[in-house]
């Protein structure tokens, strides 16, 4: 898990890893954890956590349990009281 300090830098963050683990032709991906819709400033583009992630914001957390999701990215969700198992390492941006 990744906690960033905004909505946004979560976005970027999965922008980012998206394109770097498809360089790099590994079959695994992340997952985002953010409410309500964020629009980046410098695209003008808006995202939404049902949108990237290609489930609806309540099933994100079932999503991860995937084998294909090993890395979950959260601003201001599940930081606290996520209890999951398979979750081995938090890494937090602030």
């Amino acid at each position: 898990m990744i906690v960033t300090r905004s909505r946004l830098h979560a976005v970027c963050y999965e922008l980012a890893l998206r394109a770097y683990l498809k360089e790099l032709c590994e079959p695994f991906k992340a997952l985002v954890a953010f409410t309500g819709t964020v629009k980046d400033p410098d695209t003008g583009k808006e995202y939404t956590e049902t949108g990237m992630n290609g489930v609806t914001d309540t099933k994100t957390e079932i999503e991860f349990e995937a084998d294909a999701n090993k890395l979950l990215i959260v601003a201001n969700k599940f930081e606290t009281g996520f209890d999951q198992p398979l979750l081995a390492a938090m890494y937090v941006d602030r």
